[in-house]
């Protein structure tokens, strides 16, 4: 949440919102696909119970057919009225009759049963039958039939084979299904529910309980196929609503069950639930966009002018301010900004004199420790020596003069390391005129011309004839190494003097490091260089000191050609 600004917070938003819009358009398509399966599954229950109520009902039709064809009576009825008179014969009719009105007592499907006999043309019905020659006259095998718009099961004597030809039939028994039993059973099966259902039979006839949506059944008779392991389905569109059909094929009766169910009627709560979130969806998008504007007008646009002018103050322009005032709390805060950096202009202004003035201060109290001290003993050495040897006091001069010639030049701004280690060189001259010492200078081509504060080297060099040499005997050596360093030179003057033991560096990194100088002249001039270093370059200024393996002590000052602060040098690594 730090890291959190104007453009992630919109992106945020907008992201939200788009994450609650696919959330929801999810859910609403999930919903929609539970119902729609609830309603499918419920339709196809619907569907298998009302075929397996019509296989019942076939069933049980077929089997009156069969019984009838199969009764002695029935076989023997022309043979017996041949023999028997009218009256006996018309007994014998009105017998059949009677048991075939009873055995229909009971059952709701079936409107009528008949039996006719071809060759002689009789018919025996439980109800009178019109056009019985066409109806009966054309059948010639044994199976359901859709005749003048009604569904007949028609069954054969003989009965054990399928009649070779039409002469070979001695009698038809008929059954004729009711068709309003066939609507109630598509009432009783599907208006209880969501749904209506149809019967395609053949295909002309079609059978409903009531007005069917337009188009829907000559929709079912395009697209139906004979399937009778399936219950199958297909949509049907029109302007009243979408719908969804399942259709089974019953193959004894060559007929189709037809269901179809208005889906829109269950889908149009979920669609108005739909309308209304994305209607507030886009409400809250539109007051969330004039939120984020105002925000970004009366807030945003300020915090990034108010960055802007920090990071040119950053840059070093003190002399930057902000001209709006804004009417707000932005305003007093712009105010107090411009107040700040005009503090901070004064300010630096001053620290610049003081600075200045601090830098030139401690130049001259560094000369004034270092040159009475160097300047005594060098002109004690010229006195002992004018007249035992000239040419040691010529040289002694030579190198006086030079060095004197170097330090009434310094302004207190940075030289060479080449100038600087010149001086060392003068210095050491002169310290090896008074006594035994040997001394070497390296300093690589490329490095000579780079930048260093003044008189670092040299009270370091100082140091190690005085606190060093001088302190052990038969020691002669010093040596000054610069080499090339990172982006820098790494400066190093050891000695071959008086070792240190690790208390003791310890409490001379101490003493050097110390806010305020030591008492006595012990340790002031690395106190007053580890000062200059740590005024110009803070803590990246300093000293290391460590053992050497000529068994002295060295030390070691790294530069940095790269920082610009001070001069474009620092010291770093300070050990």
């Amino acid at each position: 949440m730090k890291k959190v600004n104007m453009k992630r917070f919109i992106y945020f938003f907008v992201f939200f919102l788009l994450l609650t819009l696919s959330l929801f358009t999810v859910m609403n398509a999930l919903d929609s696909r539970t119902i729609q399966n609830s309603l499918v599954n419920t339709a196809k229950n619907q569907v298998s119970y009302a075929e397996s109520v019509v296989d019942d009902m076939l069933y049980e039709a077929g089997m009156y057919a069969i019984q009838y064809t199969a009764d002695s009576s029935v076989r023997f009825y022309q043979r017996q009225v041949l023999e028997l008179g009218s009256y006996d014969a018309q007994m014998k009719k009105n017998d059949i009759e009677e048991r075939m009105k009873n055995t229909l007592l009971s059952n709701q499907s079936v409107e009528s049963l008949g039996i006719y006999w071809k060759a002689e043309g009789t018919f025996i019905a439980t109800r009178g039958e019109t056009q019985v020659d066409d109806i009966y006259g054309s059948v010639d095998k044994r199976g359901w039939k859709l005749v003048n718009g009604s569904l007949y099961y028609f069954s054969l004597y003989p009965y054990i084979r399928e009649p070779r030809s039409p002469e070979d039939i001695e009698y038809i028994v008929g059954v004729k299904l009711k068709t309003d039993y066939l609507r109630n059973l598509l009432q009783k099966s599907f208006n209880g529910g969501s749904s209506n259902a149809f019967f395609l039979v053949g295909n002309e006839l079609t059978i409903s309980d009531g007005k069917l949506v337009e188009g829907i059944a000559d929709k079912a008779r395009e697209t139906v196929a004979p399937n009778p392991q399936q219950i199958l389905r297909f949509d049907y569109s029109t302007l009243g609503g979408d719908y969804f059909v399942l259709y089974k094929y019953i193959e004894p009766i060559d007929t189709y069950l037809v269901s179809y169910t208005r889906m829109s009627d269950f889908l149009e709560p979920l669609n108005r639930n739909r309308q209304v979130f994305f209607t507030s969806i886009l409400v809250i998008l539109i007051i969330g966009l004039i939120v984020i504007s105002t925000f970004y007008r009366n807030f945003y646009r300020n915090v990034h002018l108010l960055h802007k002018k920090f990071h040119q103050v950053e840059q070093g322009d003190y002399a930057i301010r902000i001209q709006a005032r804004p009417n707000n709390e932005f305003g007093s805060l712009f105010g107090s900004f411009n107040h700040m950096v005009a503090q901070i202009q004064s300010l630096f202004t001053s620290l610049k004199t003081e600075t200045e003035l601090r830098r030139n201060a401690e130049m001259k109290q560094l000369q004034a420790q270092i040159n009475p001290h160097f300047l005594y003993n060098s002109l004690f050495f010229i006195m002992s020596m004018a007249k035992s040897s000239p040419d040691a006091v010529i040289r002694m001069s030579k190198h006086l003069a030079e060095y004197y010639r170097y330090m009434t030049r310094l302004s207190g701004h940075s030289v060479t390391l080449a100038s600087e280690l010149e001086l060392a060189d003068h210095y050491l001259g002169i310290m090896a005129l008074c006594k035994r010492l040997d001394y070497e200078i390296h300093l690589p081509e490329q490095l000579k011309d780079r930048p260093i504060m003044p008189l670092i080297i040299q009270p370091i060099v100082e140091n190690a004839i005085l606190h060093g040499i001088e302190e052990r005997q038969g020691a002669h050596r010093v040596s000054i190494r610069v080499e090339a360093f990172g982006s820098g030179a790494r400066i190093t003057v050891a000695n071959d003097g008086k070792s240190l033991s690790p208390d003791e560096l310890q409490k001379l990194k101490a003493v050097v490091e110390a806010e305020q100088p030591p008492e006595g002249t012990s340790g002031i001039g690395l106190w007053n260089i580890y000062q200059r270093l740590s005024n110009a370059y803070g803590e990246s200024g300093g000293l290391r000191f460590a053992l050497n393996d000529w068994g002295g002590l060295s030390v070691t000052v790294y530069i940095d050609f790269s920082f610009e602060e001070g001069g474009a040098y620092a010291f770093i690594n300070r050990g």
